[in-house]
């Protein structure tokens, strides 16, 4: 007799006898789901998963059991207790929810115009049915920024139901708290598709709805940073590929800035902006001069000079041939000035500078490329892009080693209702159209109330209301974020305008003080005594690199040229698949071919950005409709078609602009 036997029949436990097997019935055993949610939140957003899992279980809110078998919650909101799901099926109002959110986005949506809604701001997770609703409705890269600041709520949400495949996806992301810094850094990788379009879905605004408003403001205010980053860079692409060309001569025979690297260790660096505030503070800079280092911005250089100031370092990266007024008639002056110029720069302020000062040009890749270069060059060093030229002698002022780093004149906002300090270049150029009925004030006037439907105020330095510009408030965000991430002291010693973080707001004559303790070594200055100012030398070498870069862009051309032409074949075949297919072979080919010229690739994807551009949104629409079968291979092709076209268009001008540059070259003597 068995054990099982002695113990108890088979049939008191439901089990079954099959002549002498024993077979026991299958017991589900109920899975925690919250283990298995921390498990991929500790993977997706270590830190998030940290604080929930220190919550204690016993502040946690009561969850109430509706009538269908699902459980809902009640909490306290601004007007009263809210029930955060329905009472009677929190399922199926999820459902009901996210089919309205589905409506809300399809009528956003604009093809023509690019605009496709692929990231969709949830206010509150309460215990996640509706995002889960959500999400399962959304494909391809579509995702959900959730704003949830009460961490109980996520806590007790994750110990009921399981959201682990969701939370793995990486397409639901959480924002817990008010901070701009924090906010911008984890919308930082779904910019681009915050740009196609968002849905703000106000689901529980109602709990707690001014800290949902500020954060909407703050994701706002992030788009707005993006855009206008987008739209510089797509508008000036170009151009920028244009003037750097233009500046190959001098970018292959100027020495580096490498050798000044950490030169400048440990002294006080001074940055000199153009704001109103600037002109309070010269007479405090002029006493202290030699024992700072002074940086100037381009627009800075003639008012420092005139008060007997004369800076280490210029920066210039303008576009405009105006940039050129800022140096002219100071020739001698500049030859103890050493000008850092981004290779953007209109060549016009380079050309000049060279005639006159130790001129350096910033490393760049596209320059770089086009020499026959791939990645990095060690033999020249470059900064930052800097959105201005004062972001620009800000990565200068960290490159140098400076410590602590001081800004005067850098007030991004409108301090005393006026746009420059007086006396910079700008103002001479409006000296013609000066007079009696048309005064310097009104001039500044007109600059600020031109663009008054992108004003917006900001605190100033002493909690004021201040006028700013979306331009300048883009300006004051990207220096934030530097602020935060540089390593050497910052001090605002602007006396004047908006507001900054991660930096210390100090009095500029607190800030000498405390941090001058002796003159600046002039021996660190005695590079400039073996200072070549061009090296003719090289450009032999250059000629030869271009004239193998031009080859190779030709071939590309021809393929680019070949694979339209095919894929234009394609769409005709659509419904005949075995030719199609016979099509698809060569253009494999193709592919590969390209594929094998990734570097030559990315040289033209800088005169065609709008065809990434494309790409991008096309891609993201064809995600975003679920299209199958015939429909979905068309629409593949049709974008094909046009990104091609866009690359085909960027080979004919990147042609035309080095054989421009070759001319260029050619006409330089050797020696």
């Amino acid at each position: 007799m068995s054990l099982i036997d002695v113990i108890a029949d088979p049939e008191d436990y439901g089990m079954q006898e099959t002549q002498n097997t024993i077979i026991l019935p299958e017991i589900q055993i109920p899975v925690d789901p919250y283990p298995c949610n921390m498990e991929v939140l500790w993977e997706q957003s270590p830190h998030l998963a940290q604080k929930i899992d220190l919550i204690d279980e016993s502040e946690l809110p009561e969850a109430i059991p509706a009538r269908n078998g699902q459980m809902t919650c009640q909490m306290q909101g601004e007007k009263g207790m809210v029930f955060l799901h329905s009472r009677y099926d929190p399922g199926r109002e999820a459902e009901q929810w996210a089919s309205g959110v589905e409506e809300m986005a399809a009528a956003q949506i604009d093809e023509k115009a690019g605009k496709v809604p692929m990231c969709y701001i949830v206010d509150g997770f309460g215990l996640g049915y509706h995002v889960k609703a959500l999400y399962e409705r959304l494909s391809g890269e579509t995702t959900i920024i959730v704003i949830e600041p009460d961490l109980r709520m996520l806590r007790i949400a994750l110990e009921l139901n399981d959201y682990s495949e969701m939370l793995a996806g990486k397409r639901v992301s959480f924002i817990t708290r008010n901070d701009r810094e924090e906010i911008f850094a984890r919308l930082q990788p779904y910019g681009n598709l915050m740009m196609l379009g968002m849905v703000f879905t106000r689901t529980l605004i109602r709990l707690n709805e001014p800290f949902y408003r500020d954060v909407h403001q703050l994701i706002t205010e992030f788009v707005s940073f993006i855009r206008t980053h987008m739209v510089t860079l797509l508008g000036m692409g170009l151009q920028t590929c244009r003037h750097i060309l233009a500046n190959l001569k001098a970018y292959i025979t100027t020495p580096p800035i490498n050798i000044l690297k950490n030169r400048f260790i440990g002294y006080p660096v001074v940055l000199v902006s153009a704001g109103p505030s600037l002109r309070k503070n010269l007479p405090l800079l002029k006493k202290y001069r030699d024992q700072v280092m002074v940086v100037a911005v381009q627009t800075t250089l003639k008012p420092l000079l005139a008060e007997g100031i004369k800076p280490d370092f210029v920066t210039s990266l303008d576009y405009h041939e105006v940039s050129r007024r800022f140096f002219e008639g100071l020739d001698e002056e500049l030859a103890d000035i050493h000008l850092i110029a981004e290779p953007k720069a209109n060549p016009v302020v380079i050309d000049y500078y060279l005639e006159h000062g130790p001129v350096s040009v910033l490393f760049s890749d596209f320059a770089n490329r086009v020499l026959g270069g791939d990645g990095a060059n060690p033999q020249r060093d470059g900064l930052a892009a800097g959105a201005t030229v004062a972001h620009l002698a800000f990565y200068l002022a960290q490159y140098l080693g400076g410590d602590p780093i001081i800004f005067i004149g850098q007030d991004l906002a409108f301090t005393d209702n006026v746009y420059y300090s007086p006396g910079t270049a700008l103002h001479a150029t409006w000296q013609p159209e000066l007079n009696r009925f048309c005064t310097i004030e009104m001039k500044e006037w007109e600059r600020i109330v031109r663009h008054r439907n992108l004003l917006r105020q900001v605190k100033d330095i002493h909690g004021q209301a201040i006028y700013t510009d979306e331009q300048m408030f883009t300006y004051l965000q990207q220096f934030e974020k530097d602020f935060a991430d540089a390593r050497a002291r910052v001090i605002d010693a602007t006396g004047g305008g908006a507001l900054k973080h991660h930096c210390e707001t100090m009095d500029f004559a607190a800030a000498l003080e405390q941090n001058c303790h002796g003159c600046v070594d002039q021996r660190l200055f005695d590079y400039r005594r073996d200072w070549v100012q061009r090296d003719l030398s090289l450009l032999d070498a250059a000629r030869q690199k271009l004239d193998k870069t031009i080859e190779n862009v030709e071939e590309l051309q021809q393929i680019v040229k070949e694979t339209i032409v095919l894929v234009q074949d394609m769409l005709e075949l659509i419904d005949d698949q075995p030719r199609l297919n016979e099509r698809m072979v060569r253009l494999d080919e193709l592919r590969t071919m390209v594929r094998h010229r990734q570097g030559l690739y990315r040289l033209v994807s800088y005169v065609s950005q709008m065809a990434e551009l494309y790409r991008f949104r096309q891609d993201r629409a064809i995600e975003a409709e679920n299209a199958e079968g015939k429909q979905r291979q068309r629409r593949q092709l049709l974008r094909d078609v046009g990104y091609v076209s866009e690359i085909a268009k960027g080979c004919e001008r990147l042609l035309g602009l080095l054989n421009e540059t070759k001319q260029q070259l050619e006409e330089s003597p050797a020696n």
